[in-house]
């Protein structure tokens, strides 16, 4: 049996922090809590399902735009690729795998070029 961590194609990196997120082209957010990141994607946790497939904008929410060089890290465009209810978790709540479509980074990257 193949393990998980041989099946990702980034490592993955464990790090908590409040992010914020919208459904693409919408500017109502929704708060939620990161629990970790590759260069591939994230998942985070929510109090509210998102459907597979759908495209979402995914932010820092104590994102600070006066930050040297923050332009490289302002959010990401992703798939949701995967949404699981979490068992005996009061109130509901929801963990969610994204997919970032093309990071700000390699936006960066490909302009420097």
């Amino acid at each position: 049996m193949q393990n998980i961590s041989e099946r990702r194609e980034y490592e993955r990196y464990n790090h908590e922090v409040s992010i914020i997120y919208a459904y693409h082209n919408s500017d109502k957010f929704f708060n939620a809590k990161m629990y970790n990141f590759s260069k591939g994607g994230l998942c985070f946790q929510s109090s509210s399902a998102i459907d597979p497939g759908s495209d979402i904008y995914v932010m820092m929410e104590e994102f600070a735009p006066d930050t040297i060089g923050s332009e490289i890290y302002e959010g990401y465009l992703a798939e949701v690729r995967w949404c699981q209810k979490l068992p005996e978790s009061e109130p509901t709540s929801y963990q969610v795998g994204v997919k970032y479509y093309r990071t700000m980074i390699d936006q960066h990257l490909e302009a420097a070029d």
